[in-house]
């Protein structure tokens, strides 16, 4: 973040996968999809005072494929992603998310350990 130049856009997303979401997609007003957006919008606010261009974009449903969604319709550069604790030797290196998500972008994909 802090090599990011006064073009740079950053774009956080969030992809809400509660019952409700699933379900309804964007029309989905559930105690977890509002306070997912909060925590969202907190971060953009953050990265906002401290003098960066931000916004979010929430996604619903399945995080394999709203991510890629997302990204493209960001017109992305990079995506910085974060990296759980996983099973298997594949899960393990790339995280059953990552691994979906990496082959759907022709952007490179930074993971992060969180």
């Amino acid at each position: 973040v802090k090599q990011s130049g006064p073009l740079t856009n950053i774009v956080l997303i969030h992809i809400v996968e509660s019952a409700s979401a699933k379900v309804l997609g964007t029309e989905s007003d559930d105690l977890e999809t509002r306070k997912d957006q909060e925590k969202l919008d907190e971060y953009v606010s953050f990265l906002q005072q401290k003098g960066f261009n931000a916004e979010s974009l929430l996604g619903f449903r399945n995080r394999q494929k709203e991510i890629p969604r997302l990204v493209k319709e960001a017109n992305a550069d990079l995506l910085i992603i974060g990296a759980h604790g996983h099973s298997g030797m594949k899960d393990w290196l790339y995280g059953e998310t990552i691994d979906a998500v990496r082959h759907q972008l022709k952007i490179p994909v930074l993971i992060v350990s969180l």
